[in-house]
């Protein structure tokens, strides 16, 4: 029966689409059992978000808890995040790349806000073209040098399987940053569009009030989508986790040691 149903899948799908759903059900099976709940720690934690409010929705309530833990906290934007808002768009090609460039700066400075809030350390604006990260050459060794810079204990960054361009972009960016050198940092990869299949979960309860003052820093953001209704969604119903019983919000991850997260990606890659 199972010989049967792999031929009458690829007859369907066709062989690549067949190995990818296969690939895909292997690890939800692998990854259908409750996630360890882990209590963020001190050290050095870097976050990198592909734009400006990333961050904060894909684990805003851990790097607070995170700072309240003593860790010193560096967020990394790669991309300018031009593109992020409907209302800047234009007719014509000087008003459009006036307004685009106008969003640049407003969205940087919501971006400081919302860190400030969280207690972010450090922000840093690599500006790659919002859309187009897979394609800047120059990402990788900046992000070398500022990975040189902290030594991080934890990166944080969106998993490799979201379905945002940038937000998949942004898992490669790390391994070709990190090719040959000898970093045995933890990737933790957070959900943003795409739901993920968590090994560990962040209870944030204490610093929910606080996620949600740093999201509406993003006010041009949240004009065009209300992220607080989803993000906060997605919050409340990861809870489940850990059998809302302890906790009502919760941020959920993917966690390896960078190695094995390059190895996965590897793998994985090889089915998209």
């Amino acid at each position: 029966m199972k010989e049967l149903l792999k031929k009458l899948l690829a007859k369907a799908l066709g062989p690549r689409r067949s190995r990818s759903l296969h690939a895909l059900i292997r690890a939800s099976a692998i990854q259908n059992q409750r996630p360890e709940v882990r209590q963020p720690e001190g050290g050095k934690i870097v976050v990198l978000a592909p734009h400006m409010d990333d961050e904060v929705l894909g684990c805003g309530g851990t790097i607070a808890r995170h700072v309240q833990e003593g860790a010193d906290v560096s967020v990394v934007f790669l991309t300018d995040g031009r593109y992020g808002g409907g209302a800047y768009a234009a007719p014509t090609e000087p008003e459009r790349e006036r307004r685009q460039l106008e969003l640049v700066d407003i969205r940087k400075e919501e971006a400081r806000r919302a860190g400030e809030i969280l207690g972010v350390r450090n922000i840093t604006f690599l500006d790659a073209e919002d859309g187009r990260l897979r394609n800047d050459p120059h990402v990788p060794a900046r992000l070398r040098s500022i990975l040189e810079r902290d030594r991080p204990d934890v990166v944080y960054l969106p998993f490799f399987l979201e379905s945002h361009v940038d937000h998949c972009a942004t898992s490669d960016i790390l391994i070709a940053a990190t090719a040959g050198a000898r970093d045995n940092f933890q990737c933790r990869g957070y959900e943003v569009w795409t739901p993920l299949f968590p090994n560990i979960v962040v209870e944030i309860d204490t610093t929910i009030e606080l996620k949600k003052r740093a999201l509406a820093c993003y006010v041009s953001q949240l004009a065009d989508i209300d992220y607080m209704h989803t993000g906060i969604g997605l919050n409340a119903y990861r809870s489940s986790a850990v059998g809302c019983k302890t906790a009502r919000f919760v941020e959920a991850f993917f966690s390896l040691p960078l190695a094995d997260y390059r190895r996965l990606h590897g793998v994985v890659s090889r089915y998209l």
